[in-house]
Protein backbone atom coordinates (compact mmCIF):
# COMPACT_ATOMS: atom_id res chain seq x y z
CA UNK A 1 0.00 0.00 0.00
CA UNK A 2 1.24 3.39 -1.45
CA UNK A 3 2.22 5.39 2.08
CA UNK A 4 0.20 8.32 2.43
CA UNK A 5 2.17 11.84 3.25
CA UNK A 6 0.57 14.73 4.42
CA UNK A 7 0.37 17.86 2.75
CA UNK A 8 2.85 19.70 4.82
CA UNK A 9 4.85 16.86 4.58
CA UNK A 10 4.38 17.15 0.71
CA UNK A 11 5.04 20.78 0.62
CA UNK A 12 8.41 20.04 2.38
CA UNK A 13 9.33 17.54 -0.15
CA UNK A 14 8.54 19.91 -2.94
CA UNK A 15 10.78 23.43 -1.00
CA UNK A 16 13.75 21.56 -1.44
CA UNK A 17 16.43 23.44 -3.34
CA UNK A 18 17.59 21.57 -5.80
CA UNK A 19 20.57 23.21 -6.47
CA UNK A 20 21.87 22.51 -3.23
CA UNK A 21 20.17 18.80 -3.33
CA UNK A 22 22.51 18.57 -6.69
CA UNK A 23 25.75 19.01 -4.99
CA UNK A 24 25.26 17.03 -2.03
CA UNK A 25 24.51 14.12 -4.41
CA UNK A 26 27.82 15.02 -6.43
CA UNK A 27 26.49 16.35 -9.56
CA UNK A 28 28.83 19.39 -11.52
CA UNK A 29 26.75 22.34 -11.47
CA UNK A 30 27.55 25.26 -14.25
CA UNK A 31 26.25 28.62 -13.96
CA UNK A 32 24.51 29.59 -17.58
CA UNK A 33 22.69 32.86 -17.59
CA UNK A 34 20.36 32.71 -15.09
CA UNK A 35 20.29 29.12 -14.58
CA UNK A 36 22.41 25.97 -13.86
CA UNK A 37 23.61 23.43 -16.51
CA UNK A 38 24.21 19.95 -15.23
CA UNK A 39 27.62 18.62 -16.88
CA UNK A 40 27.46 15.53 -18.62
CA UNK A 41 23.81 15.09 -18.65
CA UNK A 42 23.04 16.95 -22.22
CA UNK A 43 20.44 19.28 -21.77
CA UNK A 44 19.68 18.79 -18.16
CA UNK A 45 19.11 22.14 -16.75
CA UNK A 46 17.97 23.86 -13.40
CA UNK A 47 16.56 26.93 -12.94
CA UNK A 48 17.67 30.02 -10.90
CA UNK A 49 15.98 28.90 -8.24
CA UNK A 50 16.89 25.61 -7.35
CA UNK A 51 12.58 25.20 -7.71
CA UNK A 52 12.38 23.39 -11.05
CA UNK A 53 14.60 21.31 -13.64
CA UNK A 54 13.95 20.46 -17.24
CA UNK A 55 15.87 17.75 -19.45
CA UNK A 56 15.03 19.69 -22.56
CA UNK A 57 17.18 16.53 -24.92
CA UNK A 58 14.14 14.35 -23.22
CA UNK A 59 11.27 16.21 -22.79
CA UNK A 60 10.82 15.41 -19.57
CA UNK A 61 11.65 17.98 -16.07
CA UNK A 62 9.39 18.97 -12.84
CA UNK A 63 10.02 19.33 -9.41
CA UNK A 64 12.20 17.64 -6.49
CA UNK A 65 10.40 14.75 -6.37
CA UNK A 66 10.61 13.90 -9.94
CA UNK A 67 14.13 14.91 -9.92
CA UNK A 68 14.86 12.83 -7.41
CA UNK A 69 13.01 9.56 -9.30
CA UNK A 70 14.66 10.69 -12.43
CA UNK A 71 18.16 11.22 -11.01
CA UNK A 72 18.38 8.34 -8.35
CA UNK A 73 15.75 5.34 -10.06
CA UNK A 74 13.65 6.02 -6.85
CA UNK A 75 10.02 5.40 -6.30
CA UNK A 76 7.75 8.08 -5.82
CA UNK A 77 7.43 7.34 -2.21
CA UNK A 78 11.12 6.49 -1.58
CA UNK A 79 11.89 10.30 -3.73
CA UNK A 80 9.71 11.81 -1.20
CA UNK A 81 11.36 9.73 1.92
CA UNK A 82 14.44 11.18 0.82
CA UNK A 83 13.82 14.95 0.61
CA UNK A 84 12.53 14.80 4.09
CA UNK A 85 15.48 13.34 5.11
CA UNK A 86 14.26 10.23 6.47
CA UNK A 87 16.03 7.87 4.58
CA UNK A 88 19.66 7.60 3.23
CA UNK A 89 20.00 9.08 -0.58
CA UNK A 90 23.25 7.04 -1.85
CA UNK A 91 23.48 8.31 -5.44
CA UNK A 92 22.83 6.09 -8.23
CA UNK A 93 23.78 6.85 -11.85
CA UNK A 94 21.31 6.84 -14.34
CA UNK A 95 21.26 4.25 -16.20
CA UNK A 96 20.15 4.89 -19.82
CA UNK A 97 17.14 3.52 -20.84
CA UNK A 98 16.38 0.49 -23.56
CA UNK A 99 15.03 3.20 -26.42
CA UNK A 100 12.42 0.89 -27.87
CA UNK A 101 12.04 -0.04 -31.18
CA UNK A 102 9.19 2.68 -32.76
CA UNK A 103 6.15 0.78 -34.81
CA UNK A 104 4.68 2.48 -38.01
CA UNK A 105 3.32 6.21 -38.15
CA UNK A 106 0.06 6.62 -39.28
CA UNK A 107 -1.97 9.85 -39.69
CA UNK A 108 -5.66 9.43 -38.00
CA UNK A 109 -8.43 8.99 -40.24
CA UNK A 110 -9.84 12.07 -41.82
CA UNK A 111 -13.13 13.11 -41.11
CA UNK A 112 -15.57 13.98 -43.88
CA UNK A 113 -15.51 17.73 -43.70
CA UNK A 114 -13.60 20.61 -42.22
CA UNK A 115 -16.29 22.61 -41.01
CA UNK A 116 -15.53 22.03 -36.85
CA UNK A 117 -11.46 22.62 -37.05
CA UNK A 118 -12.34 25.80 -39.50
CA UNK A 119 -14.86 27.32 -37.04
CA UNK A 120 -13.28 26.46 -33.75
CA UNK A 121 -9.47 27.89 -35.04
CA UNK A 122 -11.14 31.13 -36.83
CA UNK A 123 -14.21 31.83 -34.60
CA UNK A 124 -12.31 30.35 -30.89
CA UNK A 125 -9.08 31.02 -31.68
CA UNK A 126 -8.83 34.23 -33.85
CA UNK A 127 -6.83 32.82 -36.67
CA UNK A 128 -6.95 34.60 -40.04
CA UNK A 129 -9.16 31.92 -42.90
CA UNK A 130 -6.67 32.74 -45.21
CA UNK A 131 -4.03 31.39 -43.01
CA UNK A 132 -6.14 28.49 -41.58
CA UNK A 133 -7.34 27.41 -45.69
CA UNK A 134 -3.43 27.63 -46.75
CA UNK A 135 -2.32 24.80 -44.62
CA UNK A 136 -5.43 22.83 -45.05
CA UNK A 137 -4.45 23.04 -48.97
CA UNK A 138 -1.11 22.32 -48.42
CA UNK A 139 -2.35 18.77 -46.48
CA UNK A 140 -0.83 19.93 -42.58
CA UNK A 141 -3.80 20.54 -41.27
CA UNK A 142 -7.09 18.41 -41.26
CA UNK A 143 -10.03 17.18 -39.36
CA UNK A 144 -10.15 13.78 -37.73
CA UNK A 145 -13.17 11.15 -37.36
CA UNK A 146 -13.08 13.03 -33.43
CA UNK A 147 -13.58 16.58 -35.08
CA UNK A 148 -10.20 17.83 -33.88
CA UNK A 149 -7.22 19.13 -35.38
CA UNK A 150 -4.57 17.55 -36.96
CA UNK A 151 -1.36 19.39 -37.44
CA UNK A 152 1.01 17.64 -39.83
CA UNK A 153 4.81 17.48 -40.29
CA UNK A 154 6.72 16.24 -43.09
CA UNK A 155 10.26 14.78 -44.26
CA UNK A 156 12.26 15.92 -46.63
CA UNK A 157 10.46 13.85 -49.22
CA UNK A 158 7.20 15.49 -48.13
CA UNK A 159 6.60 11.92 -46.33
CA UNK A 160 4.31 12.72 -43.21
CA UNK A 161 6.45 11.52 -39.82
CA UNK A 162 4.66 13.44 -37.25
CA UNK A 163 0.91 14.85 -36.12
CA UNK A 164 -0.25 16.42 -33.03
CA UNK A 165 -3.77 16.51 -32.15
CA UNK A 166 -6.13 19.47 -30.77
CA UNK A 167 -9.60 19.10 -29.48
CA UNK A 168 -12.15 21.55 -30.74
CA UNK A 169 -13.42 22.16 -27.77
CA UNK A 170 -14.19 25.35 -25.91
CA UNK A 171 -15.97 24.11 -22.44
CA UNK A 172 -15.00 21.15 -20.22
CA UNK A 173 -12.16 18.83 -20.72
CA UNK A 174 -9.82 19.39 -24.04
CA UNK A 175 -7.35 16.88 -25.63
CA UNK A 176 -3.96 17.85 -26.81
CA UNK A 177 -1.49 15.29 -27.85
CA UNK A 178 1.16 13.47 -30.21
CA UNK A 179 -0.14 10.75 -32.62
CA UNK A 180 1.57 7.48 -31.72
CA UNK A 181 5.16 7.00 -33.00
CA UNK A 182 5.70 10.47 -34.21
CA UNK A 183 8.66 11.80 -34.92
CA UNK A 184 9.52 15.06 -33.42
CA UNK A 185 12.10 15.58 -35.58
CA UNK A 186 9.56 16.70 -38.42
CA UNK A 187 7.13 19.39 -37.04
CA UNK A 188 4.18 21.25 -38.62
CA UNK A 189 6.44 24.14 -40.54
CA UNK A 190 5.90 27.46 -43.34
CA UNK A 191 8.66 27.06 -45.27
CA UNK A 192 9.87 30.74 -45.81
CA UNK A 193 13.06 32.12 -48.62
CA UNK A 194 14.75 34.05 -45.61
CA UNK A 195 17.79 33.05 -43.50
CA UNK A 196 15.71 33.18 -40.59
CA UNK A 197 13.42 30.27 -39.02
CA UNK A 198 10.97 31.39 -36.18
CA UNK A 199 10.50 28.77 -33.50
CA UNK A 200 7.49 28.36 -31.56
CA UNK A 201 5.95 25.98 -28.92
CA UNK A 202 2.78 25.12 -30.86
CA UNK A 203 0.99 25.20 -34.46
CA UNK A 204 -1.68 27.61 -33.05
CA UNK A 205 0.48 29.87 -31.82
CA UNK A 206 2.66 29.79 -35.39
CA UNK A 207 -0.81 30.43 -37.07
CA UNK A 208 -1.37 33.40 -34.40
CA UNK A 209 1.76 34.79 -35.28
CA UNK A 210 1.17 34.77 -39.17
CA UNK A 211 -2.39 36.46 -38.40
CA UNK A 212 -0.91 39.16 -36.26
CA UNK A 213 1.64 39.70 -39.05
CA UNK A 214 -1.24 40.93 -41.09
CA UNK A 215 -3.32 42.91 -38.10
CA UNK A 216 -0.31 44.80 -38.09
CA UNK A 217 0.31 44.99 -41.33
CA UNK A 218 3.73 43.68 -41.79
CA UNK A 219 3.52 42.48 -45.63
CA UNK A 220 7.32 41.28 -46.39
CA UNK A 221 7.32 38.78 -44.02
CA UNK A 222 9.34 35.60 -45.48
CA UNK A 223 10.74 33.64 -42.70
CA UNK A 224 11.12 30.04 -42.08
CA UNK A 225 8.26 28.55 -39.15
CA UNK A 226 8.68 25.57 -37.21
CA UNK A 227 6.69 24.19 -34.06
CA UNK A 228 8.64 22.52 -31.83
CA UNK A 229 5.50 20.91 -30.17
CA UNK A 230 6.86 22.07 -26.86
CA UNK A 231 10.22 23.04 -25.88
CA UNK A 232 12.53 20.22 -27.43
CA UNK A 233 14.93 21.30 -29.58
CA UNK A 234 14.36 18.29 -32.07
CA UNK A 235 12.60 20.07 -34.30
CA UNK A 236 14.98 22.74 -34.93
CA UNK A 237 18.19 20.88 -35.15
CA UNK A 238 16.50 18.68 -38.23
CA UNK A 239 15.46 21.71 -39.94
CA UNK A 240 18.47 23.79 -39.74
CA UNK A 241 20.11 20.91 -41.52
CA UNK A 242 17.73 20.60 -43.78
CA UNK A 243 18.11 24.25 -44.91
CA UNK A 244 21.45 25.05 -44.15
CA UNK A 245 21.38 28.75 -45.63
CA UNK A 246 19.81 29.83 -41.93
CA UNK A 247 21.86 31.97 -40.31
CA UNK A 248 19.31 33.16 -37.78
CA UNK A 249 17.11 31.90 -35.07
CA UNK A 250 14.26 33.84 -33.54
CA UNK A 251 12.88 32.20 -30.34
CA UNK A 252 9.00 33.32 -29.91
CA UNK A 253 8.46 30.60 -27.47
CA UNK A 254 5.59 31.51 -24.21
CA UNK A 255 6.24 33.97 -22.21
CA UNK A 256 6.33 31.72 -19.09
CA UNK A 257 8.68 30.41 -16.58
CA UNK A 258 8.74 27.16 -19.04
CA UNK A 259 9.67 29.56 -22.16
CA UNK A 260 11.79 31.79 -20.56
CA UNK A 261 14.30 28.89 -19.67
CA UNK A 262 14.28 27.17 -22.45
CA UNK A 263 15.21 30.05 -24.75
CA UNK A 264 18.31 30.13 -22.41
CA UNK A 265 19.32 27.28 -23.09
CA UNK A 266 18.79 27.32 -26.59
CA UNK A 267 20.81 30.42 -26.73
CA UNK A 268 23.49 28.32 -25.25
CA UNK A 269 23.27 25.51 -27.63
CA UNK A 270 23.31 27.74 -30.77
CA UNK A 271 24.34 31.41 -30.43
CA UNK A 272 27.94 30.26 -31.35
CA UNK A 273 26.74 29.06 -35.44
CA UNK A 274 23.85 31.47 -35.46
CA UNK A 275 22.03 34.74 -34.52
CA UNK A 276 19.67 34.46 -31.89
CA UNK A 277 16.64 36.76 -31.03
CA UNK A 278 13.90 36.97 -29.31
CA UNK A 279 10.02 38.13 -29.98
CA UNK A 280 8.01 37.48 -26.99
CA UNK A 281 4.70 38.02 -26.27
CA UNK A 282 2.90 40.06 -24.14
CA UNK A 283 0.67 37.94 -22.89
CA UNK A 284 1.05 34.25 -22.01
CA UNK A 285 1.37 33.58 -26.15
CA UNK A 286 0.72 34.91 -29.63
CA UNK A 287 -2.96 33.53 -29.25
CA UNK A 288 -3.41 35.33 -26.08
CA UNK A 289 -2.07 38.64 -27.73
CA UNK A 290 -4.28 38.13 -31.01
CA UNK A 291 -7.36 37.73 -29.05
CA UNK A 292 -6.79 40.35 -26.60
CA UNK A 293 -6.83 42.76 -29.97
CA UNK A 294 -9.13 41.39 -31.55
CA UNK A 295 -11.61 41.20 -28.73
CA UNK A 296 -10.85 45.23 -28.01
CA UNK A 297 -13.47 47.78 -29.85
CA UNK A 298 -11.36 50.67 -29.05
CA UNK A 299 -8.95 51.97 -31.79
CA UNK A 300 -6.48 53.76 -29.05
CA UNK A 301 -5.74 50.29 -27.65
CA UNK A 302 -5.05 48.44 -30.82
CA UNK A 303 -2.99 51.75 -31.65
CA UNK A 304 -1.06 50.81 -28.58
CA UNK A 305 -0.86 47.42 -29.35
CA UNK A 306 0.46 48.44 -32.81
CA UNK A 307 3.64 50.28 -31.21
CA UNK A 308 4.65 48.17 -28.71
CA UNK A 309 4.58 45.09 -31.37
CA UNK A 310 8.19 44.35 -31.75
CA UNK A 311 9.55 42.02 -34.88
CA UNK A 312 12.10 40.62 -33.07
CA UNK A 313 15.78 41.34 -30.68
CA UNK A 314 18.88 40.11 -30.03
CA UNK A 315 18.57 37.57 -26.98
CA UNK A 316 22.16 39.06 -25.90
CA UNK A 317 20.67 42.60 -25.30
CA UNK A 318 17.86 40.45 -23.21
CA UNK A 319 19.77 38.46 -21.52
CA UNK A 320 22.59 37.87 -19.10
CA UNK A 321 24.93 35.38 -20.42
Amino acid sequence: MMKRFTEEELDQANSCNLIAYAEKIGLNLKKVGNSYKVKDYGGLYLNAYGTKWNWFSRDIGGGPIQFVMEMEGKTWVDAVYTLLGTEKSDFIPRVEPVEEEKGTFELPDKNDTYKHIIAYLIQSRGIDKEVVYDFISQGKLYENKHRSCVFVGYDGDNQPKYASVRSTNTHGKSYRGDVKNSDKAFPFSFEGSSTTVCVFESPIDLMSYMTLLDVHGIQSFDHHMISLGGVVDRALHQYLQLYPEINRIMLCLDNDEAGHFACQQFNEKYHEDYKLLRHSPTGKDFNEDLLVIQNSHQTEQVREAMVTYKPEWDMEEEMEM
